[in-house]
């Protein structure tokens, strides 16, 4: 790294800065920093560049990902020391690097996960308790998870269990369903459980507590700086003067601290329409960076970021009654590494633009005030915080001070709800605080504050008239709520980003109810503190996250099937692991400008602002690709990029490719494409209803199961009918590493392609096509060493940005990359398929269902894609373990939508299907008044191999048993009346329990005919492996490494499998479907018994040989070693006798491939099927029984405990596969429970990227988890490899048992309302549907 040179825009001239007029004479333009040990100096950085930007790019440190850029997911987190002025010491804290200006980091100690440990210096114990304990998964956030682990012990030594829980508030990984990351980090703790310190003991002894940051010398005071760079200044002085001369003499610059809500919008210097040119650093300014006492207040200099307030706070318990409460609620405010770095007075100043703070109306309750400064440093102004709005404050005032009264008296609560627990922001949040007199216990002074609801957080005075000289009594409870009504309602504020095209009325009627909540919880507790009423604690506050404990795992090992992590578990906890964007390869960056309507005519592409752009080499639009402008699934479908004069099909249509040197050129100069469009959305068809009213339909997509006439014969003749409809929302794929690809030019007008794909020859395929090559496809190589996730939504839609960036390469003949953010992965790339859903059900009065008929309309989005086969595993999917009276029928419509192109994503339909199934099930067992588990038991399937409706046997049939085992298991009737007592003792949180069964259908279509090359190296025994699929975090490649091992007789550890290749494996399958893994296991498998055959007569000779010569011995009557006994021949002597130098040459490589002839697709040389008529191969069975805790106030869920029974065959590697199913868990919860897409009326995802889209965290997950593979399988199963099955996709939609809890809890509360418990409660399960549905109304809270 050494003196590495900033590497973008020509530095300016200290006389353009114009510094030296308005600072000290003392200047400096050298940042520094020590990175990993290393101390660098950085001359005139540039001030645009975030930490990120220098890690990766500069330093060449990729184990910090690049993923979201918003501060959302936690892969960029590094650990930075600074010394903290105000406190006179060192901390250390964990930051998002995609946040952080590099500017800000003068004179700060940076730590990347490069620097905690490597395998080669040693890992550190966070990363071989995470790497052995599976905590990754396809381990894109893994070097996050460590940062954030190792952040936490820096800070505080040995944390508390609460701690390790807390801290994962700000990093996202579904597919590890995050317990053992967790239990990881809680591992290290003060007060682990007895199960945590177990899995301590596994490692070597390591103390916590001397992980904490050293203190050492303090440093120099900082001295002003200025950095140039292009158009843009960064000033970095150290005193007030200074910073009112630079104000006043610039033009409007921005005060910068963190810069962290470019996390949610334009970075500062992008802010005034681009127009900034200067920013001002408040981070080193003496009197901004201060924390004191003074008359009872405490004070915090503006300089101080907001969780030096909690700190603060919380040291202050005994001089402030509700210390902790206070510090809680602000805590609630983004995440910590965002709070570490976020500074108070930039939040304020947001606040008044709109943002939904979580601090101001803490800050209101709490009777705040703001002091600030204009034009003379020493004119101090001080108001009271509600004052501190637009028009009340100058424009040009600078806030220098928070001061928070210390009152020894009080109670004070905050409350928020949200999406999810952690990390996003509240759909409506209120603080309240009030004095109460101890003898009367009568109120004596109040402030309520509520914020995103009307126009800004706000006080309500006549809720603080109702509190204020009345008792804490239902009277007053009432009138509060009144109050608050009376004074926002006329102001209140719609939520624009919850209103969709299926939902014009977005979350409106909840959010208008949650103020009455938050007042009737305050009641509650402020009772319970004072002594007035007696209230269960369980029912009092907020649901908080707890410690997830250990799961309880049951399974059986077997020689060479062993339990063991993934080969690249070390690398990938270190970050040696390198991803599609980490590529080793000097490149330019490229970034897409996309269509934002959903139909229109292009009229004029402008790209000339673009090409003149700092940093740009080329605009690449459809002009410049050599040969078919074709990126589609289907041949002619989808352009690569769309010309003027073609037709927009949907939004995120690709219209050109902005290339430049780095990541932001490309990206801020994508922005200066002009694009003129005639018809903007005329005629667009954005929602289902849509399509059916104008018939917009791809009837080749449409399919059928069951004998429509006998249905509807037996349906006329059924006891009772009902008829119903549901809906079930769509899905991103929200993978870590976003869609990704690295071209590089090679000769004769070849293409490498590094592309984050799960169909490398599929890509290849089209890239050759779109390159002019096709007969010539094998000059294009497309590579992939690992997917950060894959999830299906690298099947077909990473190849519009692999060809994007070819075309590129082609062009300017160098290497580019393109790699999406969040955002433009969900406006790009659609998800899981939307379905609308009506159904008839004819039904006996027990609740056995003797006929049923479903109709659905599946949204395909503008291509066809993968939607036929989608469609078709939906229908099969809904049928689910049910008999229907031998009388099922069910039609799918393939309806063509303007949005963005659905897409596979994990487990392809079956989630859908299994809502729909279980709706029926539900709705049936609501009309006959039995609950929905004896309902399922009457129609649940019975017998060895029972018939689908479509007459396909269901071979070894377990579903029925696994649903009983697990019931019992479980102590589901017991824990039955348990929840029954719990829900007549508490009327405000109510419980539910349920459990549910599954199969599922796995086809070999996807994956058939995959290969595998097998090579061994006679020099040492070790052998590379190539296969055929895509290492997306399934396991696929230590699977692959077990099955060669095992079947060889060597070594895992000498078992190397290479990257993914299409030069080396032809003819690769889709990586998908569950089933890849065994495709290769056993292509792979093949490829060793033709090695073993040519290896077997050497083998018998050198037994042969032994043999002789122990009998020799014998004869002899020589002393016989011990191991001369062994007459079987060694690994390496068999290798070396069948391969040497001066030897015998076998040959040592091998392929093998796997087409499986057992599903309707398969054909004979003359092209018949030789095949079953099915598309289906064979089948999985599971059953998961969880129990819930809900709040009836909010709607926000509790998962108490999930128990799932999985049949996965004789597992290969249990370990990944227990793995697997944690992770389809989590995906089921997010999917079911929290994952809203929505769309606007242009047809545009309005969740876009981690601030509006939230994917389940670790709060998220079941407390207690019980995982178990069947062990008393009677035999290995006849299908999958070596007894195996697959296992990644089925255990998603046992998730569905926490919906079906959720709506018996539901139904408890209705109970309690007086309401009917028959009810309806269509997808998205979300908390506000969750509320809504309990029919709560501010006339039942009564205390």
């Amino acid at each position: 790294m050494g003196n590495a040179p900033c590497f973008q825009g020509a530095a300016r001239s200290i006389k353009d800065a114009e510094a030296p007029s308005v600072m000290n004479t003392t200047i400096d333009h050298v940042l520094n920093i020590t990175l990993n040990g290393e101390a660098i100096q950085i001359p005139r950085p540039d001030p645009r560049m975030t930490l990120l930007e220098y890690i990766r790019d500069v330093a060449k440190l990729t184990g910090t990902k690049r993923s979201c850029l918003q501060g959302g997911c936690g892969a960029c987190l590094v650990v930075v020391q600074r010394y903290d002025w105000s406190l006179r010491t060192w901390v250390a804290k964990g930051v998002n690097a995609c946040l952080k200006p590099l500017a800000s980091c003068d004179g700060m100690v940076i730590t990347t996960v490069e620097g905690v440990g490597t395998e080669r210096k040693g890992c550190h114990p966070i990363q071989e308790r995470i790497a052995g304990n599976f905590g990754m998964q396809c381990g894109f956030c893994t070097p996050g998870m460590v940062m954030n682990a190792y952040a936490l012990l820096k800070q505080e030594g040995k944390p508390t269990a609460q701690q390790c829980m807390d801290s994962y508030d700000g990093n996202i990984c579904r597919c590890t369903g995050y317990r053992n990351l967790v239990n990881v980090s809680e591992s290290f703790a003060k007060d682990a459980s007895a199960e945590c310190k177990s899995l301590a003991n596994e490692y070597k002894t390591f103390d916590a507590d001397n992980e904490k940051m050293e203190q050492r010398e303090a440093p120099r005071r900082p001295i002003s700086k200025v950095f140039a760079s292009g158009d843009v200044t960064w000033y970095a002085p150290t005193t007030l003067s200074e910073v009112i001369a630079l104000r006043t003499k610039l033009k409007r610059p921005p005060f910068v601290l963190g810069d962290t809500a470019k996390g949610m919008r334009q970075a500062a210097y992008e802010t005034f329409g681009g127009k900034a040119s200067s920013l001002i650093y408040l981070g080193n300014v003496d009197e901004l960076n201060f924390i004191e006492e003074s008359h009872h207040n405490l004070i915090f200099g503006a300089g101080m970021r907001i969780d030096d307030i909690c700190t603060a706070v919380k040291k202050r318990a005994d001089k402030l009654a509700y210390a902790n409460e206070l510090a809680a609620g602000i805590s609630t405010l983004a995440q910590r590494h965002v709070r570490a770095e976020a500074g108070w007075a930039g939040n304020l100043m947001i606040t008044r633009t709109g943002f939904p703070s979580d601090l101001v109306p803490c800050l209101l309750a709490v009777d705040a005030k703001v002091s600030f400064v204009t034009d003379n440093p020493h004119h101090e102004e001080t108001i009271n915080i509600e004052d501190f709005k637009q028009g009340h404050v100058p424009a040009n005032a600078l806030l220098t001070k928070l001061t928070l009264p210390l009152k020894t008296t009080g109670i004070f609560r905050y409350y928020r709800v949200a999406f999810r627990k952690w990390l996003a922001h509240a759909f409506v949040n209120a603080a309240f605080r009030i004095e109460v007199d101890p003898a009367t216990k009568k109120v004596t002074e109040a402030r309520v504050s509520v914020g995103v609801y009307g126009q800004g957080p706000k006080r309500s005075e006549s809720a603080e008239e109702a509190f204020v000289g009345n008792y804490l009594d239902n009277e007053t409870l009432q009138k509060v709520i009144k109050g608050i009504h009376t004074d926002f309602d006329d102001e209140f504020s719609s939520e624009a980003q919850y209103k969709s095209v299926d939902n014009p009325k977005g979350k409106d009627e909840y959010r208008k109810y949650l103020p009455d909540s938050y007042v009737f919880k305050f009641f509650q507790e402020a009772q319970a503190a004072l002594g007035i009423k007696t209230w269960s604690d369980s029912e009092l506050g907020l649901m908080k996250p707890l410690p997830l404990k250990r799961a309880t795992l049951k399974y059986e090992d077997r020689p060479g099937h062993e339990s063991r992590p993934q080969l690249s578990a070390p690398g990938l906890t270190t970050g040696a692991v390198k991803y599609t964007d980490d590529m080793p390869v000097p490149s330019l960056y490229g970034y897409p400008v996309v269509t934002t309507c959903a139909t229109g005519k292009i009229t004029r592409i402008d790209v000339g602002h673009a090409e003149c752009a700092d940093g740009v080499k080329a605009v690449i639009t459809a002009h410049d690709v050599p040969g078919l402008n074709d990126a589609g699934f289907a041949p002619g479908e989808e352009p690569l990029f769309l010309a003027e004069g073609m037709e927009i099909q949907a939004p995120g249509q690709q219209i050109c490719l902005v290339v430049a040197t780095t990541y932001r050129q490309a990206k801020k100069a994508a922005a200066l494409v002009k694009v003129d469009v005639s018809g903007s959305n005329v005629g667009a068809i954005l929602t289902i209803d849509d399509a059916i009213a104008k018939d917009s339909r791809f009837p080749d997509t449409d399919c059928e199961i069951g004998e429509k006439d006998q249905v509807e014969a037996a349906m006329k003749k059924g006891t009772n009918r009902v008829t119903g409809s549901t809906w079930v929302i769509g899905q991103h794929g929200f993978p870590m590493e976003k869609q990704a690809a690295c071209a590089i030019p090679e000769e004769r007008g070849g293409m490498t392609v590094w592309s984050a794909t799960q169909a490398p020859d599929f890509c290849r395929a089209k890239l050759a096509g779109i390159l002019g090559l096709h007969g010539k496809g094998a000059l294009v190589s497309v590579k992939c060493t690992r997917a950060g996730g894959g999830f299906g939504v690298k099947l077909s839609r990473n190849v519009p940005v692999a060809g994007a960036a070819a075309v590129a390469a082609h062009k300017v003949e160098e290497a580019v990359k393109v790699a999406y953010d969040a955002q433009m992965e969900h406006i790009c790339v659609g998800g899981r398929h939307n379905f609308k859903v009506k159904y008839e059900v004819a039904y006996k009065d027990d609740g056995t269902i003797e006929a049923c008929i479903v109709e659905a309309w599946g949204n395909a989005g503008y291509t066809h894609d993968f939607s036929g086969f989608l469609f078709l595993e939906f229908a099969e999917a809904v049928p689910s373990v049910y008999k229907w009276g031998n009388n099922f029928y069910l039609k799918v419509n393939g309806m063509k939508l303007n949005v963005p192109t659905n897409t596979a994503v994990r487990s392809f339909g079956n989630p859908q299907g299994m809502f729909v199934a279980e709706t029926i099930i539900e709705h049936v067992a609501s009309l006959v008044g039995k609950t929905a588990e004896e309902v399922r038991e009457k129609n649940l399937l019975h017998g060895q191999a029972p018939i689908t409706p479509w007459k396909q046997e269901m071979e070894f049939y377990n579903a029925d048993m696994l649903y009983e085992r697990v019931k019992s298991d479980a102590r589901y009737k017991a824990r039955c009346q348990e929840v029954e007592a719990y829900n007549q003792e508490h009327r405000w949180r109510k419980r539910g329990i349920s459990v549910v069964p599954l199969c599922y259908g796995h086809s070999y279509v996807y994956a058939a005919g995959s290969g595998a090359l097998v090579n061994i190296h006679s020099s040492d025994g070790s052998v590379t492996v190539h296969h055929g699929g895509c290492e997306i975090g399934q396991g696929i490649h230590v699977k692959v490494a077990q099955v060669v091992a095992m079947t060889l007789g060597c070594d895992v550890e000498a078992v190397k499998v290479a990257e993914t290749n299409t030069d080396t494996i032809p003819n690769m399958r889709f990586t998908g479907g569950s089933i890849t893994s065994e495709i290769c296991c056993e292509a792979a498998r093949r490829a060793c018994l033709e090695l073993n055959a040519t290896m077997e007569p050497h083998r018998q000779f050198l037994r042969k040989k032994k043999k002789a010569a122990l009998e020799e011995k014998k004869s002899k009557g020589d002393y016989i070693l011990p191991d001369e006994h062994d007459t079987e021949p060694t690994w390496m002597e068999v290798v070396s006798a069948s391969n040497a130098l001066l030897g015998h040459q076998e040959k040592l490589s091998a392929t093998g491939i796997f087409s499986p002839t057992s599903n309707r697709y398969t054909t004979d040389v003359e092209g018949n099927p030789n095949g079953k008529p099915f598309h289906g191969d064979y089948f999985t069975y599971g059953a998961a029984c969880s129990e819930v805790e809900v709040d009836i106030l909010t709607g926000e869920i509790q998962t108490l405990r999930s128990d799932i029974l999985f049949d996965v065959g004789k597992s290969i590697n249990a370990g990944i596969d227990i793995g697997q199913i944690e992770g389809a868990f989590a995906w089921g919860i997010g999917y079911y429970l929290f994952e809203e897409p929505l769309m606007d009326s242009k047809g545009v995802d309005r969740t876009q990227g981690v601030w509006e889209y939230k994917p389940p965290m670790a709060s998220e997950m079941p407390r207690e988890l019980s995982v178990e593979l069947v062990r008393d399988n009677p035999g290995p199963a006849p299908v999958g490899v070596l007894g195996s099955k697959a296992v990644a996709e089925p255990p998603f939609m046992l998730a569905y048992s926490i919906v079906g809890a959720v709506k018996k809890a539901i139904a408890a509360a209705r109970k309690d309302a007086g309401a009917s418990t028959v009810f309806d409660l269509p997808m998205p399960v979300t908390i506000d549907a969750i509320q809504r549905a309990c029919a709560v109304t501010p006339s039942q809270m009564k205390c």
